[in-house]
């Protein structure tokens, strides 16, 4: 009698394990992770952190942004409408760029110390053309861009500079805008009020560490350039 009472407890023991395990289980497949545009982000960057660029076998720049950062990930198509209609702070930039890998940590920096809510983050490499010179050294464009890439040209075409390739050590004038990363753009009710190409003049090579200087420089540089944006938008596109 007793060894039959100690099976029925062990029968009821398993049967607890048994239905607490299904129960979490269970709950734990209807759990959606939510992966923030800031966590990506940062991950994506990231994960080249000690890696070597094998295009020249060198060390990608560390990066390290923050947890709450505040990029968001954004389209082309969006991109466009904040230039036509809106107010923000745009960052074209691209994780395996070096000059990219530089800037972006110095803009999440900036970014938390002002009333900023968002920064509209887009790969524009994603999108655009490839421009490459023939055997005459002319000019070709053999990849094109995606339509919403020519809408942005033609938005930005008073602020780009003109694109030059570099063929053996000399630099060709492509009579082309391009936009290239990165750049960190500054709208206001319709308006572009600053842009910022690349990092500073005196780091040659994305993969060259700055300078305490310089780091210092470029930051005040990306605060001013922030501190043109207000909240407020342009809501009567004619207005702009």
């Amino acid at each position: 009698m007793k060894k039959d009472k100690i099976i029925l407890i062990l029968l009821l023991v398993m049967l607890l394990i048994v239905g607490s395990l299904m129960i979490y289980f269970s709950f734990k497949e209807d759990v959606q992770v939510v992966v923030t545009d800031a966590t990506k982000i940062k991950e994506e960057y990231e994960s080249l952190n000690n890696k070597v660029n094998e295009d020249n076998q060198r060390i990608y720049p560390s990066v390290n942004l923050s947890e709450d950062n505040l990029f968001v990930k954004s389209t082309e198509d969006e991109i466009i409408k904040i230039l036509e209609n809106e107010s923000g702070v745009i960052v074209f930039a691209n994780y395996a760029d070096a000059y990219s890998r530089t800037i972006m940590p110095l803009i999440d920096e900036v970014s938390k110390n002002l009333d900023l809510d968002k920064i509209y983050y887009f790969d524009i490499t994603s999108i655009r053309d490839t421009i490459d010179l023939d055997d005459l050294n002319e000019p070709i464009v053999k990849e094109k861009g995606s339509n919403g890439y020519y809408k942005l040209l033609e938005l930005l075409d008073d602020e780009l500079p003109t694109y030059y390739v570099i063929k053996d050590g000399k630099e060709i004038d492509t009579h082309e805008k391009r936009i290239e990363v990165p750049t960190i753009i500054a709208t206001q009710n319709c308006k572009i009020e600053g842009i910022h190409f690349k990092t500073v003049e005196n780091q040659k090579s994305g993969y060259d560490e700055l300078s305490n200087d310089d780091k210092n420089k470029l930051k005040k540089e990306l605060e001013d350039l922030m501190k043109k944006v207000i909240s407020n938008t342009c809501s009567n596109k004619e207005a702009c």
